[in-house]
């Protein structure tokens, strides 16, 4: 029986490193006291890799798409070790270096899509994960169903398809998010070399056309007030009071908590309280450190939810039980409930926006700015672009100058 000990590591060229500070990636085979070095054809600046444990740090933007290439080039090398083992037949590092030639897989768009979207739900990144499928099922809905060639996609098949979705009765944001979407793979496909970039087309159709400014949805203090004191008595009945009670919390706990959406708060558990008055938690959306001195407001619902709930997150929306799938699912239908009974309390309180868990956050940054809080650290809206506008200016600023801010809510 043959000894297949091979070992495979992938490393960085640090003999290699050019003037833009890039170096190319390999993986590195070792054999009997042999070595030897297989490109990926791919570099990466210095700065993003840790050469102590061969990985690529998370804050580089290609981290999916190198260790995906990664991935694929040593499972090619494992098939090749187990397909020798199993005949018994030699083998040599040269037969590794032979296979780089062979020529490569070539991914049609929904295939890309699929490979992708498998990723983000090993990844739990569910909500990235459905938003490729609506966009992968909008484009086979055009196309009946029948997978395409990135060759196939230019100016003229996405005027078409944007047309297509006019007809559809589609809202232009939402026709611009599905482009968007088919966009983002084709620049996937670029990187994996499947399509030459000579072939972009989205340097002739413009995405940005289909961007609509989403209508003001803030509301002011005085309109906070009318929803702090309003007798939810008047208007509900012994059977949906805990549903106007909940979304009336969750809204105003949101508007006291620097805008923090339902998902971080679906997330938050007793820990994430310091001090007894501090809240601290990473973003589940860009993964960064928020803190900041909460509220009295925050603070009296925090303290009505956190000895009640007996799961380990502080509001009873989630359990550690089930599923991220899962986790994502129950959040989404919470969220749901919770916004038709906001809407019911607006209409009663004769409020013109019509309330969501989104007002609050809108209504966070809108008061605080009409209150003279730097701009620099609150932005009017919370649109999806702004917001990474906004969590960067929060992220550049001392805790400090965020709780003072917090002062001018009422």
């Amino acid at each position: 029986m043959q000894n297949f000990a091979v070992t495979v590591s992938v490393v960085c060229r640090k003999d290699k490193i050019n003037k833009q500070n890039e170096a190319p990636l390999c993986i590195k085979l070792a054999y009997k006291n042999k070595r030897k070095l297989i490109s990926l054809g791919e570099k990466i600046n210095v700065d993003y890799w840790d050469f102590e444990n061969n990985l690529i740090f998370s804050n580089c933007e290609r981290k999916e798409y190198l260790e995906l290439l990664i991935n694929e080039k040593k499972q090619e090398i494992d098939k090749k070790i187990l397909s020798c083992k199993l005949s018994n037949q030699s083998i040599t590092l040269d037969d590794f270096i032979e296979a780089k030639t062979k020529k490569q897989i070539i991914f049609s768009v929904a295939k890309l899509f699929n490979t992708y979207i498998e990723e983000l739900f090993k990844q739990e990144r569910i909500k990235n994960a459905k938003y490729y499928r609506c966009c992968l099922n909008c484009l086979l809905k055009y196309t009946k169903g029948k997978d395409i060639e990135f060759t196939e996609i230019d100016a003229s098949f996405l005027t078409d398809y944007s047309n297509w979705m006019q007809k559809e009765k589609l809202h232009k944001n939402t026709i611009g998010n599905r482009l968007r979407g088919l966009k983002a793979i084709y620049n996937q496909a670029i990187l994996y070399k499947y399509v030459s970039k000579d072939l972009y087309p989205f340097e002739t159709f413009k995405v940005s056309k289909y961007r609509m400014e989403t209508t003001k949805r803030a509301i002011t203090k005085s309109d906070i007030q009318k929803i702090i004191k309003l007798d939810l008595l008047k208007i509900s009945t012994n059977t949906n009071f805990q549903y106007y009670d909940f979304a009336r919390d969750i809204f105003l706990f949101s508007y006291f908590s620097c805008g923090i959406n339902i998902v971080d708060i679906a997330y938050l558990k007793s820990e994430n309280i310091v001090d007894n008055d501090r809240l601290c938690f990473y973003r589940r959306k860009t993964k960064k450190l928020f803190s900041f001195k909460m509220h009295p407001k925050a603070l009296d619902i925090l303290s009505k939810y956190k000895d009640s709930n007996m799961s380990d997150y502080i509001f009873p929306i989630l359990t550690t039980q089930i599923s991220e799938i899962d986790k994502y699912n129950r959040v989404n239908g919470v969220l749901k409930r919770i916004n038709i009974y906001l809407k019911k309390i607006g209409k009663h309180l004769k409020i013109e926006t019509s309330l969501t868990t989104y007002v609050a956050r809108h209504s966070f940054a809108s008061v605080l700015k009409r209150s003279g809080v730097n701009t620099s650290i609150i932005s009017e809206s919370l649109g999806h672009s702004s917001e990474k506008v906004t969590q960067i200016y929060l992220d550049s600023f001392e805790n400090s100058q965020i709780d003072e801010a917090m002062k001018n809510l009422l």
